[in-house]
Order: C-alpha cells, then sequence, then structure tokens
C-alpha cells in the first residue's frame, strides 16, 4: 500500500494568505497571529502588499510565521474594484530572511515604509503582460520563492491571462476574502485548466483576510515532519497537504490499482482526471460516508505521464475538501 499523503505525527493547519496594518489589513501582525491561533492554527503567513517582512520575532512552540509577500500590479486600464485586470501573487520564502523582492515600486502603505528599508528590491518593471510577469515567476523561483497565483475571478482574469503562467507552485482553489465580497472565488475550473495545460500546480486555501470576517474560512493541512520552517517549507514544495474549507481528510492511499480516501462526514467524494475518467461516490440511505474507493486500472493502462486523478470531499453542509493531483507514476 502506498500513502499519498504524508503519514507523520500531525498536520498543521496553515492560512498562506492574510493583510495586516502593514498594507491593508484591519488587525496588527500580532492580532492576526492571535486570531489566528485562538482558531487553531499553527503556520501563517502575512502576505502584506508589495513588502516582504521577517515576522521570526513573533514564532513560538506552538506556532510559525513565514516569510512572505503578495506582489500585485495592473493592467494599464485598470479600474479599482470594477472590471480592469490585475495580478496578485503571493511570494513565499524558502528561508525566513530572504527580504527580496522583484519590483522597484515599494508598497505605498504608510506603515510599511521602516520596512521596505529591509527590502532587497530588484529593479523589474512589472506590467500587466504574460512575458513579463513569467520573468518575475522565474526570477522569483530562482531567489527561493514559492510563486502562488492568487484570486483569478476578482482580478477579472480570463484564458489568456493565466494559460500562459509558467513556473507557479499553486494557485487559490479558494479565497475566502473575495467570497466574502460576492465574488465566486472557488476555481475549480481555473486549476483543471492548467493542470490540463501540464503544470504541476497544487491548489491552496486562503482567507486574503482584510475583514476578521473572513478569517478562518479556508487553509491547508500540511503534512510537515516538524513545526519548524525548513520543514513546513519542504512540505509545501512537494504537495503533502490537501485543502479544506471545512471537511478532514484522514487517509489517501493507493493498492492494487484502488485508490481509497477517508474522511469526515461527507455527502459527496468526487473523482476527476485530465479527460473522461471520473467517479463519484453519494451518500445513501440517511448515512454520510466517510470513505470512498475507485478503480484506476483503466487510467493506469492507457493514460500517459500527464495523466492524473484528484479527489474533492463535500460535507452535508456543501463545504468541501480538495488534494492536489497525483500523476501516474504516484498512483503505480
Amino acid at each position: 500500500m502506498k500513502h499519498l499523503l504524508p503519514r507523520v505525527p500531525k498536520y498543521f493547519k496553515t492560512n498562506l494568505h492574510t493583510h495586516s496594518t502593514i498594507s491593508d489589513g484591519k488587525l496588527t501582525p500580532q492580532e492576526v497571529k492571535d486570531a489566528y491561533k485562538a482558531k487553531g492554527y499553527q503556520v501563517l503567513a502575512l502576505t502584506d502588499h508589495n513588502v516582504i517582512v521577517d515576522h521570526s520575532h513573533m514564532n513560538d512552540p506552538d506556532f510559525l510565521m513565514l516569510t512572505a509577500m503578495e506582489l500585485n500590479y495592473n493592467h494599464e486600464n485598470y479600474r479599482p474594484k470594477l472590471d480592469g485586470k490585475s495580478y496578485h501573487f503571493n511570494l513565499i520564502a524558502k528561508r525566513p530572511d530572504n527580504l527580496w523582492s522583484p519590483w522597484s515600486a515599494r508598497s505605498n502603505y504608510a506603515n510599511a515604509q521602516e520596512y521596505n528599508k529591509l527590502v532587497q528590491f530588484e529593479n523589474m518593471d512589472m506590467r500587466h503582460e504574460v512575458d513579463i510577469t513569467n520573468e518575475m515567476i522565474a526570477k522569483a523561483n530562482e531567489m527561493g520563492f514559492l510563486v502562488m497565483y492568487n484570486h483569478p475571478n476578482w482580478s477579472c482574469h480570463s484564458y489568456t491571462d493565466y494559460a500562459p503562467l509558467k513556473g507557479l507552485w499553486g494557485m487559490e482553489l479558494r479565497n475566502e476574502e473575495c467570497c466574502y465580497l460576492g465574488n465566486n472565488e472557488n476555481n475549480a475550473w481555473v486549476l483543471r485548466e492548467l493542470l490540463n495545460l501540464g503544470n504541476k500546480i497544487y491548489p491552496v486555501g486562503t482567507d486574503d483576510m482584510h475583514h476578521p470576517e473572513a478569517l478562518g474560512g479556508a487553509w491547508i493541512m500540511v503534512g510537515a515532519e516538524k513545526l519548524e520552517y525548513a520543514s513546513v517549507i519542504n512540505a509545501l514544495e512537494k504537495g503533502d497537504f490537501y485543502m479544506s474549507c471545512g471537511p478532514e481528510i484522514f487517509d489517501l492511499t493507493v493498492e492494487e490499482n484502488i485508490v481509497k480516501i477517508t474522511c469526515s462526514d461527507a455527502q459527496h467524494i468526487m473523482m476527476e482526471s485530465h479527460g473522461r475518467f471520473a467517479g463519484q461516490k453519494t451518500a445513501e440511505g440517511g448515512k454520510w460516508l466517510n470513505e470512498a474507493t475507485f478503480d484506476l486500472t483503466r487510467l493506469l493502462e492507457k493514460g500517459d505521464e500527464n495523466s492524473y486523478i484528484r479527489l474533492t470531499v463535500t460535507a452535508p453542509d456543501g463545504s468541501y475538501a480538495a488534494t492536489r493531483a497525483y500523476y501516474l507514476n504516484e498512483l503505480k
């Protein structure tokens, strides 16, 4: 039997996108940390706009702060909160002391000015163009960052804006702040298109918390060996996590062409792939599902190296959890 999710003593509840008063959040960094810790989180990336800050002085034995930022820049015809296009990416540093930023346009928020003095700014001229954006992603990867694509719906993006992107580590499958504001930021279709284009990209749930009402709406559960910076980053890089806005996934295994998932109470458990190969189990007889199995024989026999499966668990209240894509070489 092969375990597709890591067998570790504990999974760490993690948010990789939120804001503080350093940019346009409503809470101070300490208030943000305290609020997330009270909600049962153990890992948090404060991603204030266009400024990167090492918050490691806020670490404690039960809580880890990741060094990160949200890089954002607009189309020349951008109209705030209307229909102008805007690229937003989270850059998550693989080392806590990595204070590099690709854009020389420093954050103009007053509270960010002192932090800007510590940042190593690259003189990239960021514009809402795919070629320039891919140069930024490549440079960020080179400089030691995981790059996550944020809220394509709120950004007014279409296929031509995200399909050519290369080198992304992850994307927001759900963004709670955008949902709170009324945007449908459940991006399964965007994820599917990027996966089918050959991108090994991981689905992430985040809060993007500006308003406290969005806190605790979507997260990832990270299967790291230890609550230490290098261990958590290693798990993120490998995709050793699942996304959720409610349900828990307890185990995911494959044995003799059968994939099995066990989870908290579910109304539906769905498996999808790059093509028509799919399956779904639905609760019946007044009893919720807590596991499901799917036969992968046809996929393993007829698929190619880009074939994958991905599973989604939907709870009775409509909230869901989702795995990353697992490819043929991982399923055999």
